[in-house]
């Protein structure tokens, strides 16, 4: 594969079912979303609905902000978390969710709450550490 190629694109269920045939099932997703509009308080509208959706689908306790400071005094603030919820309901999970998340940030920006969709990326999480292994920083 030269420089130039752009590697194969596969949907959700295929790289589920390689990695899952390969011996290594993800048994949970990172998400992040990055926007120079999000609040740095507990009253953003973002991590309103990130802790609503963190009750549901019980992630609550995984819900992070971090503020990074740009040049020329510009600031971006992200949101993640990370749901470890097993292997089997990872797929309807993670879109349920990714929907939930894109339907109201669309409504959002028809709100003029915010003026674009924020950047979002999804990552799968390596499965959990056996009883007494080594443990990882999910962050």
């Amino acid at each position: 594969m030269s420089e130039n190629t752009e590697p194969e694109t596969v949907d959700l269920s295929t790289a589920l079912e390689k990695m899952n045939a390969d011996g290594h099932p993800p048994t949970g997703f990172h998400m992040m979303l990055l926007s120079p509009e999000f609040g740095k308080d507990e009253d953003c509208p973002t991590l309103q609905l990130l802790k609503k959706l963190g009750l549901e689908y019980n992630f609550a306790d995984t819900v992070k902000r971090q503020v990074f400071q740009l040049p020329q005094d510009r600031v971006i603030i992200s949101y993640e978390f990370a749901w470890l919820g097993g292997y089997d309901g990872i797929q309807s999970t993670m879109e349920e969710i990714d929907k939930i998340i894109a339907v109201q940030m669309e409504r959002m920006v028809a709100d003029g709450i915010l003026s674009q969709k924020p950047q979002a990326r999804i990552s799968f999480l390596a499965t959990m550490p056996e009883e007494g292994g080594e443990d990882t920083d999910l962050f």
